[in-house]
């Protein structure tokens, strides 16, 4: 029993230095925030932050895995026939989400960090891990669109090169749309 009270104390710091770093970045830029101003905002001590984290830099690393751990879990949970926006437009089937849906509603919960990670504040390798995420969901939507389908795409332009463009694009009209504070909602930015 008293094993769950420890979880749930570790769990509970390191929620409120994940909590204070992410509003602190956002208040005034992730290099001039200090430990010293995180575990103020976190009310903890110096102390029990190098108990979980060497840096501010492990701390918002560890913070941006956890939410890029949590998009790829949600991705690969829907089913191969949700892949198609236009096939969902059309049905009207509001059950199951599709990729950039699922990617708006990501963003939407958790709106601090991507708006700290998409301003640069974060490490550029992630911003490159979200792309390439979204750039294996569109390969996976063309592969299967084609089996289903049972055609041969004969794109003009390479897939490589157009996957690359759709997720530099989807990235972009993100960053907009947290940059303006969400002002349609994930189903209305996905139509």
């Amino acid at each position: 029993m008293e094993s769950k009270k420890v979880d749930r104390r570790i769990s509970r710091s390191r929620r409120e230095l994940r909590k204070a770093l992410l509003e602190l970045i956002l208040e005034k830029g992730y290099e001039s925030v200090t430990i010293e101003e995180i575990t103020n905002r976190a009310d903890l001590g110096r102390a029990t932050f190098y108990l979980h984290y060497k840096d501010k830099e492990d701390l918002l690393l560890e913070s941006i895995n956890e939410m890029i751990e949590d998009l790829v879990s949600r991705i690969s949970k829907i089913p191969l026939t949700a892949w198609s926006l236009q096939d969902k437009l059309r049905d009207k089937d509001k059950s199951t989400s599709t990729p950039i849906l699922l990617i708006f509603q990501h963003a939407a919960e958790y709106a601090d960090l991507y708006r700290v990670i998409l301003r640069g504040a974060g490490s550029s390798e992630v911003v490159t891990r979200l792309r390439l995420i979204i750039i294996q969901a569109i390969d996976k939507f063309i592969e299967v669109k084609e089996a289903r389908e049972n055609l041969k795409l004969q794109l003009r332009i390479p897939l490589e090169f157009f996957s690359n463009y759709f997720a530099g694009s989807l990235l972009g009209i993100v960053t907009w749309w947290l940059e303006n504070k969400l002002p349609y909602s994930p189903e209305d930015m996905t139509a």
